[in-house]
């Protein structure tokens, strides 16, 4: 019998041996892995942007050029993803997982002894997916809609309302524009220098022009609190800010700030932080500080470190926002972080906290 043909390895042997592309059996891997957590399986765009940030470097035209040319061309008759995995092996494989433990490990007659004595060449581990075109026949028609399940905006620590509430706190106000407000004290010193009241002394209204720059690590460690960091970048107009500017990063901040979590879009941070108004711009920082994974790097303490200092000299205040529960920081990196820029818990009094600091 025919061994199974591994998963997308004729498209690696085609751009390692005809494309030109520098590659090895361990970026073959790397992708086999990628599929494997879900990556790279909704679509073909998004199978494509795998691969390139697996097998491309980062600065090569030509080499980008030559995989787009030969990615179009191998999948230009498979508009699913088939090539991926066996249809068949698939389907049995999912409904292999519907039977009993027993029923797993014995196989129901002669020819599925045959399969499961014949072992691949190469380890490889399997791909628990089904392609697009049986996924919407798999999947159920209506949505689940029991409330016991559903995750709402009120399993968050700090409700939408008081996120609003919070971005207003952050404020600067500056008189700029047209006189329309009636300054009372410098009318009553007119009349009485004068004897009389001719006509009010008129001044600019308030207008808040607090700037925030927000810094949003988009680690690993951060994926359970995407959520929370979205409904408080999605809240930012509600605040009525002078200006708001969102950025990304893993971790620490170093050379660069993203401004897409899951893009390669970024701006360097010397150009960034020469443009920032240091009476005006508070910097907000939301993350873990190594709180989620526990342990101490003292790497990213010093990275920190360095990128607070360099922040604190373009910025007003600068603010640390921690999802992770305060009794969880002590004793990993967190801690050391907390000591060096004030720190609070990412829920209601925590935001508010972090606003009057922004307010000095």
């Amino acid at each position: 019998m025919s061994q199974p043909k591994p998963p997308l390895f004729d498209f690696f042997i085609l751009m390692r041996d005809e494309a030109g592309l520098s590659l090895t059996i361990d970026q073959y891997y790397l992708l086999i892995e990628a599929l494997h957590g879900g990556f790279g399986l909704a679509s073909l765009e998004e199978l494509k942007q795998i691969c390139r940030l697996l097998w491309l470097k980062p600065k090569s035209s030509n080499q980008a050029a030559k995989f787009d040319q030969y990615f179009d061309d191998y999948f230009r008759q498979d508009d699913d993803l088939n090539k991926i995995i066996n249809k068949d092996d698939t389907l049995k494989s999912s409904a292999n997982q519907q039977l009993p433990d027993k029923q797993k490990d014995e196989p129901t007659n002669e020819t599925e002894k045959d399969v499961t004595d014949t072992k691949p060449q190469q380890n490889l581990p399997e791909i628990p997916v089904v392609p697009i075109a049986l996924r919407t026949q798999l999947l159920p028609k209506k949505p689940y809609t029991d409330k016991k399940y559903q995750f709402d905006v009120i399993d968050f620590p700090v409700t939408e309302r008081q996120i609003q509430r919070s971005w207003r706190y952050l404020r600067h106000p500056i008189r700029e524009g047209e006189l329309t407000e009636i300054d009372i004290e410098a009318t009553i010193a007119k009349i009485c220098q004068e004897g009389i009241f001719l006509e009010p002394v008129l001044i600019p209204n308030r207008i808040n022009r607090a700037e925030l720059l927000l810094l949003i690590d988009a680690s690993n460690s951060m994926i359970p609190f995407n959520l929370l960091s979205q409904k408080l970048v999605d809240h930012l107009q509600g605040g009525r800010l002078g200006k708001a500017q969102t950025y990304y990063f893993r971790n620490c901040p170093q050379d660069y700030l993203y401004f897409h979590p899951q893009r390669p879009e970024a701006q360097l941070l010397d150009d960034l932080l020469p443009k920032l108004h240091t009476k005006r711009t508070v910097a907000l920082i939301i993350s873990d500080a190594g709180a989620a994974r526990g342990g101490i790097n003292r790497r990213r303490i010093e990275l920190t470190k360095e990128f607070l200092i360099k922040l604190g000299e373009s910025v007003r205040h600068i603010a640390w926002l921690n999802p992770v529960p305060e009794e969880r920081w002590l004793g990993t990196t967190a801690g050391y972080i907390q000591e060096l820029v004030p720190m609070f818990e990412l829920d209601s009094s925590g935001i508010k906290a972090a606003m009057r600091v922004g307010r000095g």
